[in-house]
């Protein structure tokens, strides 16, 4: 994506939007405008006044807590594959009849790639995966250095607050509008522009600016004093694993700081949120990355193409795909959440429910048709053997790296059963595992459970040439959580 776009000033200011909407004439439109545009203005102002003297009062020690663990927990290091003579002992409907196959082997994990440049020019160039854009930064947006201290954070504040900043709010906005980014991109864009404005040892500055920004955007953040330095806190609307965090009042607060924290200092912050920040960051991305049709690749997919009868090419979202391989790890709700990439969709979609009409398949047939593809068209490979971490993958990263495991295929299977066939669908949940129940007739037999009064039949992506309602054998007669898809 080579042009570059500049991001000018957009006002926000939504207050009264009816009431302008039908003003009587030009002049009382602009009349209007301009009262609430002052009132807005004043109100700001007098919310950044009340914070600054605020932030300058003693902050509270809190107790630092260990990252939480994902309560499924790390999954088999291999497949399961169905024994055909269970059969016999089970009442489930026979799976499709599927030869052998070929997976794709992984491909080549792209490295991320998001960047800023600050020339001093009142302006910060970033390019996000490709997403390029002029930031404005006023020269007065500059703190002096500082120690991390209450007075010293209330005195970052008040610079901040009285500067030229709202070209940098606006102009923020207006790109993540644009191009459809998730609050983890906006905050990611955030730290990159900050990283870019202050050199390496200006930690304390990078830290205030990004909570001072994400304020004025109303999002939650903190800043909190731990070891001499600055930490930056963020609350979720979802839980975040393997990353530090403080509870205050039963709320959350993550930790992102430049260096490790040192388990023997204590944390000091404050408890009360700035007055205008309401939002906790959400991890569910409602839209994929809007990017240039240049900014998509197809990749071929052959180990569906033997199962669907003909050539299976997927267009994928490569910015998407960078962003993604950082992404914070959260619950399965948060993947299952995220929009999956309209091309993606298209191409599969289309695919696959021609396979099904073709064939006539009822729903049983079409959803036994769906499993099977999705047990043996990806290659099984652990978070460890592709990254060397936890990592749960969105739809799209399966279809990309061709390699997932239960976690990544329960969302592929669910999307799959709900989006295209219309199906509601939940998640069984076990230590180690998890597997998907889909609501389907009365007459299909095999393991199931009910849920809020409806009967979901066990259909197990990972369970390999398993039938709908069988269940691995390890998981049979246990009880699992059960969550709603």
């Amino acid at each position: 994506m080579s042009k570059v776009v500049k991001y000018s000033f957009v006002l926000s200011v939504l207050l009264g939007f009816s009431v302008l909407a039908n003003a009587q004439d030009s002049e009382s439109f602009l009349d209007f405008y301009r009262q609430r545009s002052q009132e807005f203005k004043d109100w700001r102002s007098k919310a950044n006044s009340e914070f600054t003297d605020y932030l300058a009062a003693a902050w509270k020690e809190f107790l630092v807590q260990r990252g939480k663990e994902d309560p499924v927990g790390p999954v088999p290091d291999e497949p399961v594959y169905y024994d055909p003579q269970e059969a016999a002992s089970l009442s489930a409907m026979p799976g499709l009849p599927f030869p052998g196959f070929a997976c794709v082997p992984v491909s080549c994990i792209p490295v991320p790639a998001v960047s800023a440049s600050y020339s001093g020019e009142n302006e910060v160039e970033v390019d996000f995966f490709g997403i390029k854009g002029s930031i404005p930064f006023a020269d007065n947006m500059r703190i002096p250095r500082i120690q991390a201290t209450e007075q010293d954070a209330s005195s970052a504040w008040k610079v901040l607050s009285e500067s030229d900043f709202m070209p940098t709010v606006e102009a923020l906005q207006a790109m993540a509008k644009e191009h459809s980014m998730s609050d983890w991109a906006l905050y990611t864009m955030v730290k990159k522009m900050t990283d870019a404005v202050y050199i390496e040892e200006y930690v304390n500055e990078k830290v205030m600016t990004q909570m001072f920004l994400l304020s004025q955007m109303q999002y939650k953040a903190r800043v909190g004093s731990s070891g001499g330095q600055l930490i930056l806190l963020l609350p979720f609307t979802a839980p975040i694993y393997q990353v530090s965090y403080i509870t205050d009042d039963s709320e959350d607060f993550y930790i992102y700081s430049y260096s490790r924290l040192n388990s023997q200092d204590p944390l000091y912050t404050f408890s009360d949120d700035f007055s205008a920040a309401d939002r906790k960051l959400d991890l569910v991305i409602d839209r994929q990355l809007v990017v240039d049709v240049s900014d998509y690749q197809l990749k071929s997919m052959p180990s569906w193409a033997q199962y669907v009868g003909e050539d299976v090419s997927v267009s994928l979202n490569i910015p998407c795909i960078r962003f993604t391989l950082d992404y914070p790890q959260s619950d399965l709700l948060t993947y299952h959440r995220s929009d999956v990439d309209s091309r993606l969709r298209e191409d599969i979609f289309t695919s696959v429910k021609y396979k099904i009409l073709k064939d006539g398949m009822d729903v049983r047939q079409a959803v036994a048709f769906v499993l099977n593809l999705v047990q043996r068209g990806f290659e099984y490979k652990t978070d460890y053997e592709m990254f060397g971490r936890a990592k749960p993958l969105f739809v799209e990263e399966s279809f990309f790296y061709g390699a997932n495991n239960c976690k990544d295929r329960v969302l592929v299977f669910a999307w799959m059963v709900k989006d295209l066939l219309g199906l509601d669908a939940v998640m069984f949940s076990y230590k180690g595992h998890v597997s998907c129940g889909v609501a389907l007739p009365e007459d299909v037999k095999g393991d199931s459970f009910t849920y809020e009064g409806v009967r979901y039949v066990m259909c197990d992506p990972t369970y390999i040439g398993a039938p709908i309602g069988a269940t691995m054998p390890k998981y049979r007669g246990v009880e699992p959580h059960i969550v709603k898809l």
